[in-house]
């Protein structure tokens, strides 16, 4: 292992060199005033020589992963991974999305950390209605890669934006006309979610539960232990929901921007409601308390019974399960590839022994399976999905996958299924075409229910 430079207007950044990739570890992209403060750019001079040597994954930074032939001018497509965490945790060292395989392949891969919970989630009086602290810190870090990419080797002209769970949230909220400022080329959203409500329609209970007015001075001065039992007690008041994060989500805002979408089938099968309800015995009690719970979850009363006619096809002994993914990320999957302006692709990550769970594709979509040679079927599933994702990122076209709409009434709509067990990647019709009528796909109708 050696040490690298690389010169940037940001400064000299030291990382890491070792078996043909360079790594530049927690860099420091935002300056934080304090907790509920917006971000400001942080300050530093291009003389000045920076450890990146270092993992700091509590920090609000970002880490580089690059070729170790990287340098200025030689144009690598550049990947730009938002992690996930239910806007509650995650960090931008996130092993499970590391880069060292798309280095090895000719990638430059930045991985983004944002600030979670009420720190990036919170709003406040005077803050734009669409705004979040924690998705303005991600637009502060796409636009210091625009500024300092170059000096690791990467394209700022080829940029791919790669979300997964809130991330990919995050993804496509940067992808609205009010927000996108052309500092990416397209996205990849990987089971995006979004709460029914606005924060703004949520406020009251969450003072409740605070016990104060919702105020940026309120909660910089509450202490760390106060403000995690109200986000406890605020988090368990949406359980069946995602308690933060923005809304309402409207694909028709965003911009003209390609984007494939994707999801795994059985997303939260291992949710412990869902497997409570599903374990219960059949009986009235069973079958009133998951339609109650459905419903609850933002179902349409009157299609509950088609919907589960359709699910049972799939699988009919996890129906609460698969309500749960459904509600919480498939159902937005569905309308941003029906509704986004750009084209669109979809993408549905199965298994053929077990449940495809949310989360089960990251290891395998960065290639990090393919650099483990203690399971070969593994790592080559994994090399082969890994391989399919560059060459989007490097071509903008997801090789033999048609565009997700239908192009006639009487067509379905086209999905590739990737088997991660298997590596057999599959083009099928219709796969999410249930959900459509299952679940209100318009900013009005979702409020009211």
């Amino acid at each position: 292992m050696s040490t690298v430079l690389a010169h940037a207007p940001a400064g000299i950044f030291k990382g890491l060199s070792r078996d043909g990739v360079n790594y530049f570890h927690s860099l420091d992209f935002v300056d934080l005033p304090s907790r509920f403060a917006p971000a400001q750019p942080v300050q530093f001079t291009p003389e000045r020589v920076i450890d990146a040597t270092i993992k700091r994954p509590e920090a609000i930074a970002l880490s580089i992963t690059t070729p170790d032939d990287a340098r200025p001018g030689a144009d690598y497509p550049v990947l730009v991974y938002i992690h996930g965490g239910r806007f509650e945790s995650g960090t931008h060292e996130d092993p499970r999305a590391e880069g060292t395989a798309n280095a090895h392949q000719g990638v430059v891969q930045v991985q983004l950390g944002y600030r979670v919970g009420f720190e990036g989630l919170a709003q406040f009086k005077g803050d734009e209605p669409h705004s979040y602290r924690g998705i303005d810190d991600c637009q502060m870090g796409l636009e210091w890669i625009q500024k300092n990419i170059e000096a690791f080797g990467g394209d700022p002209t080829n940029v791919t934006v790669v979300g997964q769970s809130a991330g990919a949230t995050t993804a496509l909220w940067l992808m609205r006309k009010d927000h996108y400022r052309g500092s990416f080329r397209r996205v990849i959203a990987i089971s995006p979610c979004y709460p029914r409500h606005s924060f703004s329609q949520r406020k009251g209970t969450l003072r409740t539960f605070f016990g104060k007015p919702i105020t940026r001075e309120a909660f910089e001065k509450a202490s760390p232990k106060r403000l995690a039992r109200t986000f406890k007690l605020f988090r368990t008041r949406y359980l069946l929901d995602m308690a933060l994060g923005p809304a309402p989500f409207d694909p028709n805002e965003l911009a003209d921007v390609p984007v494939l979408l994707a999801s795994t089938r059985d997303e939260f099968y291992h949710d412990i409601g869902g497997k409570w309800a599903d374990n219960l015995k059949d009986g009235w009690f069973k079958r009133w308390i998951i339609k109650k719970a459905i419903i609850l979850m933002g179902m349409r009363k009157e299609s509950y019974d088609l919907w589960k006619y359709e699910a049972e096809k799939i699988d009919p002994d996890r129906i609460m399960g698969r309500s749960i993914g459904d509600t919480q990320i498939r159902r937005w999957v569905a309308w941003a590839g029906d509704a986004a302006q750009g084209q669109t692709w979809m993408l549905e990550f199965t298994k053929s022994t077990k449940p495809a769970l949310h989360c089960d594709e990251l290891r395998y979509l960065f290639g990090v399976h393919g650099v483990d040679i203690r399971d070969e079927k593994k790592a080559e599933t994994s090399r082969k999905l890994n391989n399919w994702v560059q060459s989007f990122i490097k071509t903008g076209k997801p090789e033999g996958l048609p565009p997700y709409r239908a192009t006639s009434e009487e067509d379905k709509r086209t999905v590739m299924t990737f088997n991660l067990e298997t590596g057999e990647q599959k083009l099928e019709k219709g796969t999410l075409d249930y959900l459509y009528n299952a679940y209100p796909m318009n900013v009005e109708e979702i409020d009211r229910n």
